[in-house]
C-alpha cells in the first residue's frame, strides 16, 4: 500500500498581520526562500547581542531609514562552525507595532 501525501504552505497570514503591524502598511506579495532549519550541533559563542541597527521602509513605504535598538535583555550571538550563519539565541524581545522591543 502506498500513501500520497499532500504539502501544503503553511498560512502565510500571521505573518502578513505582523508586517502590517510592524511597517504600518500591508505586504506586497509574499516570497518562499530556502531556509536551513536544521541548527547545527556545535555553535560558536561570539558574545552578547547588545543590539541591532537595520534599514526598514517602515512607517514610509518606499523609504527606508535606519534604526538602531539597544536590547535590554541581550540574546547570545552565535555562528556555525565555519563563520557562514549566525545565530540569535534566547533574549527578551519582541516585533511590535513600535518596533523591536526588548
Amino acid at each position: 500500500m502506498s500513501y500520497l501525501r499532500i504539502w501544503t504552505r503553511p498560512s502565510t497570514a500571521p505573518a502578513m498581520a505582523l508586517f502590517k503591524t510592524f511597517h504600518h502598511f500591508p505586504g506586497g506579495r509574499v516570497s518562499y526562500q530556502r531556509c536551513r532549519r536544521v541548527m547545527p550541533k556545535i555553535l560558536v559563542r561570539l558574545g552578547r547581542l547588545k543590539g541591532l541597527i537595520y534599514t526598514s521602509d517602515r512607517g514610509r513605504r518606499g523609504r527606508p531609514r535606519t534604526f538602531v535598538h539597544f536590547l535590554e535583555t541581550p540574546p547570545t550571538l552565535a555562528s556555525n562552525g565555519a563563520g557562514t550563519q549566525l545565530y540569535i539565541l534566547g533574549g527578551r524581545y519582541r516585533v511590535t507595532r513600535r518596533g523591536i522591543e526588548g
